[in-house]
């Protein structure tokens, strides 16, 4: 509060709407009801203190600290509710220009990366809700990442530039070009070679425990099987033979697919083609050396649900999979819109994912997610399934 214009915050004035509402993907159907909004909330000093504490919160906060289950305000706004937190989402535009302008991106790829609002609003928040205009606050906590990441879309899909997270490392042979990866040292799995996020899950004596070694000349861990599972098998990697192209720190590309347009290989391959080249021309002193991410979108469970020409099972196929720890529920949000565990019985069934993953758990299985990488320099191989094409590594 100690913050709060004098005046109305910014992002609270009809001319502010108006501009970035257009560069988010609305049109001029919601003029109305974003102005009946703006003009409540500028009249409302509760209402006004609550839109200015949310924007600190998720885009001036120097931790970050984004809203929770905060409540609409129907009873001040009606049917309009939703649109509360729109207009404080409308906000990160112009933060994302700021520091989109100081990495001298082009303004199409602004333009371009901008327009996750609206997909938001219209993709995913109307599906829960009756076909009304809002956002998710999990999702509005999410845009902060903009603002602050090196972070854009290109063309089907979003990238932002970073250390890499994860933990296993990924060796490549000097002669035959073949990858493999090794588990994280110190990585407990269960005997089909998945991960628990919680201990409790696992039964006594299950699984095993892997570990990484390495010396002057060799280093020795657990494969891990590219679709997604850990295995039992220990390898030694002569460092003669072959060299570490990933591990954790390194510089990668963070992967978020935004929803909008069919995640055909066409489209990933030529997302992926643009990503490798935009960052290494406007960061060439931090080259990026893979895609990496979680989501329930890599659970290897969908080629189970899907036929194998199915986009997402395509995409699948191309990248190379990872175990991570998981809870049974995780990463069914964006599926149902529900966090927690789902009921079977009353769970929307109105998409083929939504039939699809709730047949799967009726016949008794748990779902997981995953992770994966794709290493950049095989994006010229994208379509030919290169990791899985290896597997099992033929030399050992």
């Amino acid at each position: 509060m100690a913050a709060l214009p004098q005046d109305v915050p910014e992002f609270l004035k009809d001319a502010f709407w108006q501009e970035y509402s257009r560069w988010c993907g609305f049109g001029a159907e919601l003029d109305g009801p974003l102005g009946r909004v703006a003009a409540a909330t500028r009249s409302d000093p509760a209402l006004l203190r609550l839109a200015w504490h949310c924007y600190w919160r998720v885009f001036l906060s120097p931790e970050p600290c984004p809203p929770g289950d905060w409540p609409e305000p129907v009873a001040q706004l009606g049917d309009d509710a939703g649109l509360f937190y729109v207009l404080i989402a409308l906000a990160f535009v112009p933060l994302m220009q700021q520091r989109h302008r100081e990495w001298k991106f082009p303004e199409e790829v602004t333009r371009q990366t901008a327009q996750q609002v609206s997909r938001y609003c219209q993709d995913t928040y109307r599906r829960g809700n009756q076909g009304r205009t809002g956002i998710y606050l999990g999702q509005l906590g999410w845009l902060r990442h903009y603002t602050r990441e090196r972070y854009v879309r290109l063309g089907r899909l979003e990238y932002w530039l970073g250390p890499n997270p994860y933990h296993l490392e990924v060796y490549r042979h000097r002669g035959s070009r073949q990858v493999v990866a090794l588990a994280p040292d110190g990585t407990h799995f269960a005997a089909d070679g998945t991960i628990y996020r919680d201990a409790k899950d696992y039964r006594e004596g299950e699984g095993w425990t892997t570990a990484i070694t390495r010396d002057d000349t060799s280093v020795s861990g657990f494969l891990v099987d590219p679709n997604g599972r850990g295995t039992r098998q220990r390898v030694v990697l002569p460092l003669a033979d072959w060299a570490c192209t990933l591990q954790h720190g390194d510089h990668c590309l963070m992967l978020h697919i935004p929803s909008g347009g069919a995640m055909t290989p066409e489209a990933c391959r030529q997302s992926l083609t643009e990503a490798a080249s935009f960052f290494s021309r406007h960061f060439p002193r931090e080259l990026p050396l893979a895609v990496v991410c979680t989501s329930w979108i890599f659970s290897p469970q969908l080629l189970e649900i899907f036929p194998p020409e199915a986009n997402l099972c395509q995409f699948q196929r191309n990248l190379f999979l990872f175990p991570v720890a998981s809870a049974p529920w995780d990463g069914l949000w964006f599926v149902f819109l529900k966090h927690g565990p789902i009921n079977l019985d009353t769970a929307p069934a109105e998409t083929s994912l939504q039939r699809g993953v709730l047949d799967y758990l009726r016949r008794g299985h748990r779902w997981r997610l995953a992770g994966m990488f794709y290493l950049l320099d095989d994006v010229p191989a994208f379509g030919s399934e290169p990791y899985r094409s290896q597997w099992p590594p033929p030399i050992f």
